[in-house]
């Protein structure tokens, strides 16, 4: 009835067979003229999906009441009974790791609730420290050079650049010692050295110059004829040697996480490819001249972020650096941008015509914060780009085989390599540096 009180009474009964008037059950409903007002006008257009207002949900309130934890934990279901109505409550445990986390379906997660109820469990500490004592104590960890080294990271959501939000460790072995080159790797390292000789500087003769060791006979004969005509020798009659250098320098970053610690074979670990790898790099690099540095990161959120020196650019590659490169262990996670940004830096003030920025991993950004999502990869890739403004050559080497949905975003389609068999590393990685610096 759309208009109570407009009837006085009951229809007249007609024939004596007429059953009296039954009651009817109504579900009412409390409302007012504004709730009525909000009913659907069949002759209205339907408004576009995903056009709907949240103002309702927003106004949307719960009861909250506090209640004891339940002895069982596991989020299990309990029934009970109201108004014959069966209804179902789940426990679920909703505490933050860190004040970092970010939780998108937040708001949306007591929609369909009409009670809360809230309780302490007492165990959001031991979650908190759990990672803390994963780091090494003092006496077995690398030692630390200087007090660290504030380093913006890019928050993509906000488009913004936050300036000092990381902060760089530099780091070296403690008592690395000498060390020689292991016997496994020496045959290969001889091969490497056969190769790369011809990429070292080479001695050439200068034609015509006006001082050198010998006569340029062809030159004298040309100047001889010059002067017999009356012209002046545009050239000099010696011959003389110059020495052509590359002018080149490239820096290898290598990624030192906890992931390199899988094992790939019986017997060796990514971490030991990757060790591998970075000896005969330097091994084929010391035969051709070139200026080359040899760093490794790690890190634990943003601020320690763990950058070990293996060799910088002004030491020679020999038993020291070797020793170091030797002492490299996994560790803690992945915070690429940071260790990106100060290569790139140590990289940029290197004199030479070319720098190449090489950079060796096993998997995509993370860490223990929300890195380890679109954010540590939208950093990174800020990272390339302010690298390749500063006019370096960033390269990714990755035996990640599901790097494709990543790095072709973050280095661009020419800007990375996939190696598939991650024991191949040590024999490509010196190969593929001698294609990238090619003439």
């Amino acid at each position: 009835m759309l208009q109570p009180g407009t009837v006085d009474g009951l229809p007249p009964l007609n024939s004596i067979k007429s059953k009296p008037p039954q009651p009817v059950l109504l579900w009412l409903i409390a409302g007012d003229e504004r709730s009525a007002s909000k009913l659907a006008d069949p002759t209205q257009p339907l408004p576009p999906e995903g056009s709907g207002s949240n103002t309702e949900s927003q106004k949307q309130a719960h009861k909250a009441e506090q209640v004891e934890a339940p002895d069982n934990k596991a989020p299990l279901l309990a029934v009970f009974r109201a108004e014959s109505l069966p209804t179902w409550a789940e426990y679920v445990r909703v505490n933050r790791a860190y004040d970092e986390d970010e939780n998108p379906n937040a708001s949306n997660a007591a929609q369909d609730l009409d009670k809360l109820s809230l309780t302490r469990d007492g165990e959001t500490a031991v979650s908190r420290v759990k990672f803390d004592l994963d780091l090494p104590s003092a006496a077995e960890d690398d030692t630390p050079v200087g007090p660290g080294i504030p380093l913006p990271e890019w928050d993509y959501r906000k488009a913004e650049l936050l300036k000092d939000y990381c902060r760089l460790q530099p780091m070296i072995a403690k008592d690395a010692g000498h060390a020689t080159l292991p016997t496994e790797l020496a045959a290969t390292a001889k091969k490497l050295r056969g190769q790369f000789a011809a990429l070292a500087p080479q001695r050439r003769w200068l034609k015509a110059q006006p001082d050198g060791a010998e006569l340029d006979v062809d030159a004298c004969v040309r100047n001889h004829a010059d002067r017999s005509s009356g012209h002046t020798p545009e050239s000099g009659g010696y011959l003389a040697q110059a020495r052509c250098e590359r002018d080149l320098a490239c820096l290898l970053l290598a990624d030192l996480s906890m992931s390199t610690d899988a094992w790939i074979s019986d017997s060796h670990r990514i971490v030991d490819v990757i060790r591998d790898s970075l000896l005969l790099f330097s091994e084929a690099l010391s035969t051709t001249g070139d200026r080359f540095g040899i760093y490794g990161f790690s890190s634990l959120r943003r601020q320690n972020v763990r950058f070990h020196l293996l060799k910088d650019f002004n030491g020679r590659y020999g038993s020291a650096a070797r020793a170091r490169i030797l002492a490299i262990k996994p560790g803690f996670y992945t915070r690429m941008g940071a260790a990106i940004r100060q290569s790139a830096k140590i990289l940029y003030e290197q004199t030479a015509a070319r720098r190449l920025l090489l950079i060796i991993t096993d998997g995509k950004p993370n860490d223990l914060d929300l890195y380890d999502s679109r954010y540590g990869i939208e950093d990174t890739r800020m990272a390339v780009y302010e690298a390749r403004r500063m006019g370096l050559t960033p390269f990714c080497v990755t035996i990640d085989r599901e790097a494709g949905a990543y790095l072709p975003y973050i280095f661009g389609p020419a800007g990375f390599c996939v190696i598939r068999k991650p024991e191949e590393l040590p024999r490509r990685l010196p190969l593929l540096y001698a294609q990238l610096t090619r003439d």
